[in-house]
């Protein structure tokens, strides 16, 4: 089957790297979705056409091998989103069996329902997680979109893919089409992050000491993520146990805010900030951590794909009750659920994991074994290749 994939941003074989490259060409999740789907499929004999925008350094940067990536440039830019006009020119749907878009940023996804809109090609949206701007203008200009440009989005989609029931059912965008939405989760690669015996040999490469109690945090630092409550619940636990370090990994708007915050506080001593790192190092860290933290606090935050590589590298996860995120873990046997936003709740559930060794080891357990059985990368393709096996007919 031919298959063309519409995303917003794709990974270069720079971002996989970990290397920073610049503002504005936003890689994080739902790009490593993609990229994870998109070479899943190709091991299934399909053929996959990837069109994505050009980052600004697109002449010094790298493709992924394996895949057929078409860039275009990102457009025009209004309200603080690009509108990729060229997709019009540079999408022949003729040429494709299915059209698979992705949302946030849904200019490129408006822009191939255009293209597409009096031909008979099926075309298949996956929404990862609301879109919203903040302030008067920006609620305008949302509830704007969400009556034109959003309902030709999803009245065209004969197939509206949500990563879990609960943040479909509470999307006030979703809920005129709710009968198109089937669920088909993100995925982990449970090769890659997996539970390691020789966790005191990584510290030691990595400069940590032994006896750390090791915090771990993944991600965009940005407010949806909620890592100032992380970062305030921390000075509560480390004023409980001796001997600990949070470490965030990523980059992000807050993270000069986050800096100040831990000096003002005393703790910058304990507070590490490693920026990007190399994908292949990023299993490392898993290993070396002792509880990983997802303090998301917005439904900005759709899923968060880290807590499953936290669960495939057997280490316990506290995250928030928010809708989608919780999903991950319904019956929380591998995850503490806190409310967002409540640092009291937050610290506890940190606190009680560090102290028992034995619950650390019962829900690291319980999280490899969910990952394994629900959460693979080769089972969600197949999920995803018989909606595109429906769709066409």
């Amino acid at each position: 089957m031919k298959i063309c994939v519409i995303a917003p941003y794709f990974p270069y074989k720079q971002h996989i790297q970990g290397m920073e490259i610049e503002e504005g060409y936003n890689v994080g999740g739902v790009e490593r979705h993609i990229l994870h789907f998109s070479k899943q499929l190709v091991l299934l004999n399909h053929e996959i056409t990837i069109i994505s925008t050009r980052s600004p350094n697109h002449e010094t940067l790298s493709e992924i091998e394996g895949l057929h990536i078409v860039r275009i440039p990102m457009g025009l830019r209004l309200f603080n989103s690009n509108i990729p006009i060229n997709l019009l020119k540079k999408l022949n749907p003729r040429d494709y069996d299915v059209i698979h878009a992705h949302t946030p940023n849904p200019a490129i996804a408006d822009m191939a329902v255009l293209r597409i809109f009096f031909t008979k090609i099926p075309f298949v949206l996956t929404y990862h997680n609301d879109i919203t701007k903040d302030g008067v203008l920006g609620r305008m200009l949302t509830k704007m979109y969400h009556t034109t440009f959003g309902r030709l989005l999803f009245s065209h989609s004969k197939v509206i893919i949500a990563t879990t029931e609960s943040y479909a059912k509470k999307s006030p965008q979703l809920q005129n089409y709710l009968q198109k939405v089937i669920i088909i989760p993100n995925g982990v690669d449970c090769n890659d992050f997996k539970p390691v015996q020789n966790i005191q040999e990584i510290r030691k490469n990595y400069g940590l000491s032994p006896d750390k109690k090791i915090i771990l945090f993944v991600g965009r630092l940005d407010s949806y993520k909620g890592c100032e409550y992380l970062l305030n619940s921390y000075d509560l636990v480390r004023k409980e146990i001796d001997g600990t370090q949070l470490i965030f990994i990523g980059k992000g708007p807050l993270e000069n805010s986050l800096k100040k915050i831990s000096e003002e506080r005393g703790i910058s001593g304990s507070v590490s900030f490693l920026g990007y790192v190399d994908d292949k190092d990023l299993p490392s860290y898993y290993a070396l951590s002792d509880v990983f933290v997802l303090p998301s606090i917005s439904s900005l935050e759709g899923f968060g794909m880290v807590q499953l590589e936290a669960m495939a590298a057997g280490k316990p996860v506290v995250t928030t009750t928010i809708p989608g995120v919780s999903e991950v873990d319904p019956d929380g046997l591998a995850t503490i659920h806190v409310p967002p936003k409540d640092i009291q709740a937050l610290s506890a559930a940190i606190i009680k994991i560090l102290q028992n060794e034995n619950l650390r080891i019962t829900m690291g357990n319980n999280g490899r074994k969910l990952a394994i059985e629900k959460y693979s990368w080769e089972n969600l393709a197949k999920s995803l290749e018989r909606v595109y096996i429906n769709v066409k007919g």
